[in-house]
């Protein structure tokens, strides 16, 4: 059962560990209720730290899916690997997954002797144990130290609640108090093209390493959140897979685009990371369009700025390309060294704002009246009489009057105005027309 994050005191977390292709991210997804990690036969699809709350019998706790472990790996998958670690670290409880089938491994030996050094409670849980007479192959893993081998099948959901069951029961019934985010808090998505520094953009306002950062294109699989603590409050951000064109998603990197388009539609605004180097591709500009009409707040971030060498001319030219994109404010950064980094911050707090304005209809009717004596409506149309702001997040109007919806170009005008009038620069503006309805004449 899947809950939103919650307030109060700090939630229990649940670190999911063990080597690659055990069914770590498939049991995360049986215990959250939905499928959110993404799960596949292909070993180590999971770099990064997904965090999921949940619940239970009315216990919350986070569940922490993470890479498979390798001890003795190098470049990302090492960077996974001190992912998992730092999830064992911070854990209350820490599930070790192994595969029943394929019987004790020398790296579950590794972990298993890791782990009988651990503070907290340790359940060794045996997957791939799909009906009563698998469960015998479970008992081999009694010689990883680890007490009795909690036999489940997590592709077919059997005996994953008395699992849920014994994590509830080992859960701390105190845990730390810390300051909670709060439901009204703002929450950033990082979207891109794959290896356009996401990830090292993240951490650096994050303020951790929570993302895997290497030099190798899509490394982030899932859409990873960190919540940061601001001087004005908590805030969320979350890091997503590259996107790539639909038609070019194969595999894994198909669910990914799912999953930073999910990543879209739970955020406020979005962060749009470029190459700066590369200039604004037609890649770019198709993300930025489907920030835009899924009506989220919209940043460039023209990341990798120390590599670009006609600065001036380059940054004009972004500037000049936003202005489609509801006139989105354009940053330069440098992720790697943190130039620039620190100016993120109160543009996405004012983008934030921006998309949570509400205004006073007795504005909304100036600007519009005004705006028709500046440039009256076509013939065909007639006269706008009323208009008002119907909601926020983003900013949505209805404006009723005239005989007919305004052609396209008058609407834009109008838009337009409503943007500027109220600084709603990097804002969609959406703005519905209710016509006046000819009374007609009844029939007998």
């Amino acid at each position: 059962m899947s809950v939103p994050p919650g307030t109060g005191a700090r939630v229990p977390r649940v670190a999911v560990i063990g080597r690659q292709n055990v069914g770590k991210s498939t049991l995360v997804n049986r215990l959250f209720g939905r499928r959110e990690a993404i799960a596949h036969d292909e070993p180590g699809v999971t770099r990064d730290r997904l965090e999921l709350e949940t619940a239970w019998r009315g216990r919350r706790f986070t569940v922490v899916d993470t890479a498979g472990y390798l001890d003795d790996a190098g470049g990302v998958q090492g960077l996974a690997r001190d992912q998992a670690d730092r999830a064992m670290d911070r854990a209350d409880l820490i599930l070790l997954v192994v595969d029943a089938r394929a019987g004790v491994t020398e790296q579950d030996g590794a972990l298993a002797k890791r782990l009988r050094r651990a503070v907290v409670p340790v359940v060794l849980v045996a997957n791939k144990v799909d009906t009563a007479r698998e469960e015998s192959d479970a008992a081999a893993f009694h010689s990883l130290g680890l007490g009795d081998p909690f036999p489940v099948s997590a592709m077919h959901g059997r005996a994953a609640g008395d699992l849920l069951d014994r994590v509830v029961e080992l859960l701390p019934d105190a845990p730390r108090e810390v300051a909670a985010p709060g439901p009204g808090e703002p929450v950033f998505a990082l979207v891109g093209r794959p290896n356009v520094g996401k990830s090292s953009l993240f951490n650096r306002l994050a303020g951790e390493e929570r993302s895997v950062v290497f030099e190798e294109a899509g490394t982030t699989r899932d859409a990873v959140d960190a919540v940061v603590e601001w001087p004005d409050g908590h805030v969320r951000f979350v890091d997503t897979a590259g996107m790539r064109r639909a038609t070019r998603a194969r595999g894994i990197e198909y669910f990914s685009v799912v999953r930073a388009t999910r990543a879209i539609e739970r955020a406020h605004v979005a962060m749009l990371v470029i190459d700066a180097s590369q200039g604004y591709t037609v890649e770019d500009k198709r993300i930025a369009n489907i920030v835009i009409d899924a009506g989220r707040g919209l940043l460039l971030v023209a990341n990798k700025w120390d590599l670009v060498e006609e600065k001036d001319h380059t940054y004009a030219d972004l500037t000049r390309a936003a202005r489609q994109f509801a006139s989105a404010p354009v940053m330069r950064t440098s992720a790697t060294g943190g130039r620039g980094v620190h100016r993120l911050p109160p543009v996405l707090l004012d983008l934030h704002a921006r998309w949570t304005t509400r205004v006073p209809t007795s504005k909304v009717n100036e600007i519009v009246q005004q705006a028709q004596r500046e440039r009256p409506t076509p013939r065909s149309a007639g006269t706008l009489h009323y208009a008002t702001q119907v909601s926020s997040g983003p900013p949505s109007f209805v404006i009723f009057g005239g005989a007919s919806e305004p052609d396209p170009a008058y609407r834009r005008y109008i838009e337009n105005r409503l943007r500027r009038a109220f600084d709603l620069e990097g804002v969609p503006v959406r703005v519905r027309y209710r016509s006046r309805k000819r009374r007609q004449r009844a029939t007998r």
